[in-house]
C-alpha cells in the first residue's frame, strides 16, 4: 500500500488502485498514550472505544491500574459538570452559611455532606442545604401549585370533619 496525498492508501499491485479512508490517531483515555485506530476495538454501533485494545484486555483480566482519583477531585468534577463552580466556591457558600443547611440551620452529621441546592430553570446554584430540606424543597417547586390548592382547600380541617367551624372531630 502506498500513501496518497489526502490521507488515504491504496492497494497496489493488482492493476487498480482502491482508496481506503485512514483514521485519524486516538488517545486512549485510561493509558493516556497516543496510538493508530486500529488499535481501538469497535463497539455495538460501529464507532471506536474510547480505550485501546491493550487496556481493554488488561482490565478484562483484572490487571490494569485504573487511574485514582481522590475524593477530594471527584467531587471537584461533580461540582464543575454538573453545577459549574469550583471546590473552592463550594467551601465559600458553606463557609458563609456558617456550615450549616440555609433552610434549618442543622450541621450535617460526620462524614455527611450538604447538598448543592440549585434552580432547576436556571441551573444556578443558590445555596447549601441538608438532604431532607433539600428533597422537601424540590418536592415544593415541583407541587407548588397543587400544594397551594390543597391547603386553600383543606388548611384547616377536613370539612367533612366538622372542623371548619372549629368544632368537634365527628362525621358532620
Amino acid at each position: 500500500m502506498s500513501k496518497l496525498h489526502d490521507n488515504t492508501e491504496a492497494s497496489e499491485g493488482t492493476g487498480y488502485e482502491m482508496k481506503v479512508e485512514m483514521e485519524p490517531d486516538r488517545t486512549c483515555t485510561l493509558c493516556r498514550e497516543t496510538k493508530p485506530a486500529t488499535d481501538f476495538h469497535r463497539n455495538g454501533s460501529g464507532l471506536r472505544r474510547s480505550h485501546c485494545a491493550a487496556c481493554r484486555a488488561a482490565g478484562r483480566q483484572g490487571n490494569y491500574q485504573w487511574p485514582s482519583s481522590g475524593p477530594e477531585e471527584r467531587r471537584a468534577r461533580k461540582l464543575m459538570g454538573q453545577y459549574g463552580i469550583t471546590l473552592e466556591q463550594e467551601q465559600q457558600i458553606l463557609a458563609n452559611q456558617g456550615g450549616a443547611c440555609a433552610i434549618c440551620g442543622e450541621e450535617p452529621e460526620p462524614g455527611q455532606r450538604l447538598a448543592v441546592d440549585h434552580c432547576h430553570n436556571t441551573g444556578r446554584v443558590r445555596a447549601m442545604l441538608c438532604l431532607g430540606c433539600n428533597t422537601q424543597l424540590g418536592a415544593y417547586e415541583n407541587f407548588r401549585d397543587q400544594a397551594a390548592e390543597y391547603l386553600a382547600r383543606y388548611g384547616q380541617g377536613n370539612p367533612l370533619l366538622g372542623y371548619a367551624d372549629g368544632g368537634g372531630i365527628g362525621i358532620v
